[in-house]
């Protein structure tokens, strides 16, 4: 008999084989035999291993290094491979009845704030909007605040948003801009293209912008604790009390949690459970682009693929990079359920050098490659978060108010800054601090539920029952209708704001000009979910309504309600305005 084991360590395969003769004469002989072989590195390993990494930031996306790859991969492996239900999860929130004097808090009190915000990169702006209208403020941050190399693409619109609060101004937003492109491309696969202007279409430093909003709330009186995380938070009465790592103790009116999609506090009230979808995203910024003037917001090069043992749709986006005009950055993500045939990130990115190339029209020997970006983004139906505890709140990311279909929240942040910063100053000073005013500021949005169904539709299936082509023919005809009817249609939905109208009048032209794709609409997405996201498009119909005829009703008469009912009236109105997608101005 022989048996042969394979076992992989520290790069090398060790082959050991075990033979064993029959029992003769009785006697039995036995060898083993042990040879053991280097594994070739990946293409990702070898050129992530000729990179400096020096640059890297905390938040999604701030790491390039290769093990800093696969500790991702092995964290998205994790999540792929746990069963479905609540897990066990460390409990740092726990809630305590009385007065925190009256348990003490020791000699290790840094301070006491109105907040205190945990989680620095994305935070900052939100802790700089609120110590603008001077409440004290404090940041806890486990790494250094500081934004990553890589840039963030976004439209200008979203960047006049940081002035409207005031965390930046005029002069310093065109400081951090880096690159400036037009115009903007849409596209799926040989089907035809749909371009456009100003969208998604200037190239931001984080590492300049996040330094000069810290600038900003330094110069405010802000307080911030770099190097320093978060062990536990006990809720009294009167404050919250957190317990630091390095032993220090922080309390505060009210803790704000921005530590992203894998904070422990998120993860504590959704029980550890399993994300509903998953988007996957690699790519990289390099130099050697000759053509390098526009921008592709979505575009698809191909249909359904195998990437590792799983069916995937694959996207890319790109645009020129600040850094030099030879400089481009190049996104390739997909949407996903996590399941154990899930593609690893190193796998995508082992396609993406294959694919990037045709692509974008060069050889990969013609490109010098500066860094890696890679990251996922989980994302749960039931969004955003509803407040679980008495002085916590979820704010960007960990709130889950950002579009399951986009990658990144920074977009939907400066969005809703300021409506969150006046509702939290106003749940500061009435002391309106209990969980069920605190969910009144991350409220049911049918407009963010209704995304769902893109996702889905977006999404390849492993058991395929439509043509591997089908979602890029739904997208072409979605964006051919939009454009036909409109910047007023086709601009709002480029920026991950669906709206009751322009959606109803696309759904209605696509079904007179391709009705034959409704059939396989419902096979790819499912019966439920269509009931589900029916229900959502009723309520974007309903809080369009609302918001258009029945707030300037309600709203000259709030000054005479009572505190909290104001409070819970005004938060209200803000739920059908931005849920049904009306803040968005052209």
């Amino acid at each position: 008999m022989v048996v042969l084991q394979i076992q992989q360590l520290n790069g090398f395969v060790s082959y050991i084989s075990r033979s064993r003769t029959s029992r003769g004469r009785g006697r039995r002989a036995s060898t083993t035999v042990c040879v053991q072989t280097q594994v070739a590195p990946s293409r990702t390993q070898r050129i992530m291993e000729k990179l400096a990494v020096g640059g890297e930031a905390g938040g999604a996306g701030g790491a390039y290094s290769y093990n800093a790859l696969k500790r991702l991969d092995n964290i998205w492996s994790n999540i792929c491979t746990q069963p479905q239900g609540p897990q066990e999860t460390q409990q740092i929130v726990s809630r305590v009845s009385g007065l925190s004097q009256d348990y003490g808090m020791g000699n290790n009190l840094v301070g006491t704030f109105d907040i205190a915000l945990c989680g620095g990169t994305l935070g900052i702006f939100l802790a700089t909007a609120l110590c603008a209208k001077g409440l004290r403020v404090a940041v806890v941050e486990r790494n250094a605040i500081k934004g990553r190399d890589q840039e963030w693409n976004i439209s200008r619109k979203e960047m006049k948003e940081l002035t409207e609060v005031g965390v930046l101004t005029e002069e310093e937003i065109e400081d951090v801009i880096a690159a400036k492109f037009n115009p903007n491309r849409c596209g799926f696969e040989d089907l035809g293209d749909i371009w456009v202007e100003d969208i998604l279409n200037l190239g931001v430093s984080p590492a300049r912008l996040v330094e000069t909003v810290k600038r900003r709330f330094v110069s405010l009186g802000g307080v911030i604790l770099e190097d320093c995380s978060l062990s536990s938070i006990t809720i009294y009465d009167d404050l919250a009390v957190m317990q630091l790592s390095k032993g220090d103790i922080l309390s505060s009116r009210l803790v704000i949690d921005a530590m992203g999609n894998f904070s422990p506090i998120l993860k504590q009230i959704k029980g550890g459970r399993k994300p509903d979808g998953m988007c996957l995203v690699v790519g990289s910024c390099a130099h050697g682009f000759k053509e390098n003037s526009s921008s592709d917001v979505i575009y698809s090069s191909s249909s359904v693929t195998k990437v590792a043992d799983a069916n995937v749709q694959l996207f890319w986006e790109a645009f020129p990079a600040g850094s030099g005009p030879l400089d481009r950055t190049t996104y390739m993500f997909t949407y996903t359920e996590p399941q154990s045939t899930s593609p690893s990130l190193e796998d995508l990115l082992e396609e993406y050098w294959e694919l990037m190339p045709k692509y974008q029209g060069v050889s990969l020997d013609e490109l010098e490659i500066l860094r890696v970006v890679y990251g996922i983004f989980p994302t749960y139906k039931n969004s955003p978060l509803q407040a679980a505890f008495d002085r916590v709140l979820q704010f960007g990311d960990a709130s889950g108010i950002q579009s399951p279909v986009s990658f990144g929240g920074f977009g939907s942040l400066t969005r809703h800054l300021g409506r969150l910063s006046n509702g939290i100053y106003e749940a500061i000073d009435g002391d309106l601090l209990d969980s069920d005013s605190l969910s009144k500021l991350n409220p049911y949005m049918p407009n963010l539920s209704a995304s769902w169904l893109f996702q889905r539709a977006m999404s390849a299936k492993q058991k395929l029952d439509v043509s591997p082509s089908f979602t890029n023919e739904l997208l072409h005809v979605n964006f051919s209708c939009m454009q036909r009817l409109g910047d007023p249609v086709l601009r709002p939905f480029l920026q991950d704001v669906i709206q009751f109208g322009p959606l109803a009048k696309t759904l209605g032209l696509v079904m007179l000009n391709k009705p034959q794709i409704i059939p396989s609409i419902f096979r790819q997405v499912g019966i439920p979910v269509l009931l589900d996201w029916s229900v959502h498009f009723f309520m974007l119909g309903l809080y369009t309504f609302l918001s258009a005829y029945i707030d300037p009703v309600i709203r000259p008469s709030l000054e005479e309600l009572p505190l909290k009912t104001k409070f819970q009236w005004k938060r209200r109105l803000e739920a059908w305005k931005y849920g049904a997608g009306l803040d968005y101005e052209l």
